[in-house]
């Protein structure tokens, strides 16, 4: 067991390629994991593998746009284990158009995926974490969040978002023993990305990376364990960029 042994853990989008890869290794750190997915299947599944190998896990179908839902899902989890020690906020989407041709409603729903997720997933874990004077939060920003991307405009401005609110949050509770930080990750090689691409395109991609390669969801997994770590406390209100080197801040 690891670090983090017997903590609790919600992981929205864990059913996912980086959500999933964050529930492996928290898995193998000891920690105890509610599953969060929209797609529940999806959430059974990765239950089911982490389970299979003796950790102690939940799956919640949960839809974190929405209040209730996100309420539910905590209330769960509280149900479960009586404690709630960490969140990662990992579910979102994108969604490719020019601003010029972009619905209304659907730049709503990719900022609510990608931002509100992470307004209501917060709000809703703080009573317990302030109650105990303890908790790790942790949020997926994006490169984009920093770089801009054309055509994917609501989801660079809702994870430059992600970045800010991070900051003001832990600024709110610098004083609460809770640590508030995020992630930007670079290009990682996910099933869902990595379908966007021809070979000849996805080489393209890794060319403009100065590593020279394309991350892996276990890479933004390790970064995510290393955040939750009790001995890092005095980390808060950042993002940390995981990109070979593609963009630095």
């Amino acid at each position: 067991m690891g670090n983090i042994d017997n903590k609790v853990a919600i992981v929205t989008g864990g059913g996912g390629g980086i959500g999933g890869a964050i529930v492996q290794r928290f898995a193998r750190e000891g920690a105890k994991l509610a599953i969060a997915d929209i797609n529940g299947a999806a959430a059974q599944a990765r239950m089911k593998e982490v389970a299979d190998r003796g950790t102690d896990a939940i799956a919640i179908t949960s839809d974190v746009t929405n209040k209730k839902s996100v309420e539910d899902m905590v209330k769960a989890t509280l149900d479960k284990w009586g404690k709630l020690d960490i969140l990662v906020n990992v579910a979102g989407g994108a969604s490719r158009a020019n601003v010029v041709d972009i619905d209304p409603d659907e730049w709503d729903r990719i900022v609510n995926m990608n931002l509100k997720s992470v307004f209501l997933c917060s709000q809703a874990v703080l009573p317990t974490m302030l109650k105990a004077k303890y908790g790790k939060i942790v949020s997926i920003s994006s490169i984009y969040g920093f770089a801009g991307n054309a055509t994917r405009s609501s989801y660079a401005a809702a994870k430059a978002g992600v970045a800010v609110f991070t900051k003001s949050l832990a600024l709110e509770h610098v004083k609460d023993g809770i640590n508030i930080n995020a992630i930007a990750p670079g290009r990682i090689e996910t099933p869902a990305v990595r379908g966007h691409y021809s070979d000849e395109a996805w080489a393209a991609a890794e060319a403009q990376i100065p590593m020279g390669r394309t991350g892996k969801p276990e890479n933004i997994a390790s970064a995510a364990n290393f955040l939750v770590q009790d001995e890092n406390n005095y980390i808060t209100g950042q993002t940390i960029h995981v990109n070979g080197a593609w963009l630095n801040w």
